[in-house]
């Protein structure tokens, strides 16, 4: 008799247990995702900048001409402009960092698989527009946050559009 008050409690404790909700499973994995995010928009954005110059160095050399790599100093006024100006400025550290990191990636893929000495810079830039990948990075940092980003923002946020080539 005890085990069957003791069943039926167990059943009645389980059956009222409220289920997990999706707002819960999207509440962690925010959360997580906040964890397990780097904030450092100036550090990344210069590490963009500098892998933007290892691919247009990339092609400098194929074509048998020089190429200035962006300064310290550049790097660090254009990180500090770029991070305020009206595309990114509203974004927390977190999002523009994600939004940093895709583009990071972006130019490393172009530099890795050589695709940087065999286009032209015009090329290398448009091909960050029609990055599948990149624009679906750019679209997770969104995500996370509950906001979307539409196909005719996406350039917004990409180096070019936000210092000159060559730079």
């Amino acid at each position: 008799m005890k085990y069957w008050i003791f069943l039926l409690c167990v059943t009645v404790t389980f059956s009222c247990a409220e289920s997990k909700k999706f707002e819960d499973s999207y509440k962690e994995t925010i959360l997580l995702q906040y964890l397990l995010t780097q904030n450092a928009p100036q550090e990344t954005c210069e590490s963009m900048i500098t892998n933007k110059d290892l691919c247009f160095k990339a092609y400098a050399q194929s074509v048998g001409v020089t190429f200035t790599e962006t300064t310290s100093n550049v790097k660090t006024l254009t990180c500090q402009g770029l991070i305020s100006n009206s595309a990114y400025k509203d974004m927390s550290g977190i999002a523009q960092t994600c939004a940093f990191n895709c583009q990071v990636t972006d130019w490393k893929s172009k530099t890795n698989s050589g695709i940087c000495s065999q286009s032209t810079i015009s090329a290398l830039i448009e091909s960050s527009l029609t990055s599948s990948t990149a624009i679906s990075c750019l679209r997770s940092c969104f995500a996370s946050t509950n906001n979307q980003i539409s196909t005719d923002q996406i350039p917004l946020y990409l180096l070019f559009n936000n210092i000159q080539k060559g730079e």
